[in-house]
């Protein structure tokens, strides 16, 4: 139980800077997941209807998921310019906040952050699909070799000006636009990610949060009090 939390945690939420163009909120939507590998299966369903929301205005951005059924809730606030961040974590009554510079981010993370992943990334401009007003493009991304490659089949509005950065396991990916839908195909999991809403606007109070409760530490004691679980970010 605690591995598919784990994975569910460094899947859906990145912690990567998002450099939004616009401003404007997403909804995407856990709507599919399958296995495979009949231990995990009955935990990933779990996983089904996971919601994440993405916020984007051209100073910050903000990632919110809800995961596990609420057992696992966190956001992600980060500076668009100085690429400073808040991550408020409550992970089954434990309740994180880290604050933390890209420095010293950089500093505990930098065999991760240095890895650029492998990919290619194919369009087919003759196959398209309306999702939120938006007419997008389907694109097949394939990342890394051998057991540890993936595949994605996304749909991707060309037009919406957010960043992919928000979505880990792309953030590191040049895409031509922002991904609506996508499907994620992966050695023991399969599932499909839609958005379920689209904004054009953010509220004036979006990026507040009561940290009432919260217990302040560092990067470096975040990273620590992971490792103690079995994972890390």
């Amino acid at each position: 139980m605690k591995k598919i939390l784990l994975y569910a945690l460094v899947c859906f939420v990145s912690f990567q800077t998002a450099i939004a163009q616009e401003s404007g909120f997403i909804k995407m939507e856990i709507t599919e997941v399958s296995s495979e590998n009949a231990e995990i299966a009955p935990f990933i369903q779990m996983m089904k209807g996971t919601q994440t929301e993405y916020y984007f205005t051209p100073e910050k951005s903000m990632v919110k998921a809800n995961m596990m059924g609420g057992m696992v809730e966190m956001t992600t606030i980060v500076g668009n310019e100085d690429e400073s961040m808040m991550v408020y974590m409550n992970a089954m009554g434990n309740k994180m906040q880290i604050e933390s510079s890209k420095e010293e981010r950089d500093k505990f993370d930098a065999a991760k952050n240095a890895e650029i992943p492998e990919y290619e990334i194919e369009y087919d401009e003759n196959v398209t699909k309306e999702i939120m007003g938006y007419t997008c493009t389907k694109a097949v991304l394939t990342v890394g070799e051998d057991e540890n490659a993936y595949s994605m089949i996304m749909y991707i509005a060309k037009d919406l000006k957010a960043s992919n950065k928000m979505i880990q396991g792309l953030d590191k990916i040049d895409i031509e636009g922002f991904p609506l839908e996508y499907q994620m195909n992966a050695a023991e999991m399969n599932m499909t990610i839609t958005t379920v809403q689209f904004e054009e606007e953010v509220e004036d109070d979006a990026f507040e949060f009561n940290s009432r409760g919260y217990q302040k530490m560092t990067w470096e004691e975040f990273q620590t009090k992971m490792g103690q679980m079995g994972g890390g970010f």
